[in-house]
């Protein structure tokens, strides 16, 4: 009931694009489920975007983000994370294999 009234509210608005922060694969999952009651609207999964802005969280050392190894950084401060991260080369081959695109 909750989360229909979420969508609701975000329908009523006419947002054009909407910013999904229930860190992975939640996010993901979310927009999936709710994309066509979304209507016409961008949809991103941010991530942990809003603790960086907001200071609660640090990004990677420069070199690193260079690197392209900001993720290790990430799962070096939070362990907890290693878990979660197992499941990304998944979510990435059923991207490239087209599982659970909408045609347009």
């Amino acid at each position: 009931a909750e989360e229909q009234g979420i969508i609701d509210e975000i329908c009523s608005k006419g947002t054009q694009i909407l910013l999904v922060a229930l860190g992975v694969p939640k996010q993901e999952k979310w927009i999936r489920n709710h994309l066509y009651e979304l209507g016409p609207c961008v949809c991103m999964g941010v991530g942990g975007t809003f603790d960086v802005l907001s200071g609660k969280a640090c990004r990677a050392p420069k070199w690193m983000q260079e690197h392209r190894l900001e993720w290790l950084y990430r799962l070096m401060k939070e362990p907890t994370r290693f878990k979660r991260m197992l499941a990304l080369p998944k979510f990435v081959a059923a991207v490239k294999c087209g599982k659970g695109t909408k045609q347009i």
